[in-house]
């Protein structure tokens, strides 16, 4: 399941990149631009947050797998 999880988030990401890309290039604006705008987004404290918030509950996840199926 988390696995799935990874992959449908990735590949939410390169839609989301790829459309970017092209209505970047509708407005004529260049890739600085968007990888400009995407570093903000990266560097941003609530995007930091929900980033640990997610590795946590992930390594919770596989804390309480490897228990369940290897008998931890």
């Amino acid at each position: 399941m988390m696995r799935k999880n990874l992959l449908m988030l990735a590949v939410i990401a390169v839609a989301a990149y790829l459309v970017g890309v092209e209505s970047a290039k509708a407005r004529g604006k260049n890739y600085e631009d968007l990888r400009h705008q995407l570093e903000r987004l990266w560097t941003s404290p609530e995007a930091k947050k929900s980033r640990k918030r997610m590795a946590k509950n992930a390594q919770k996840t596989i804390d309480k797998a490897r228990k369940t199926y290897l008998g931890g």
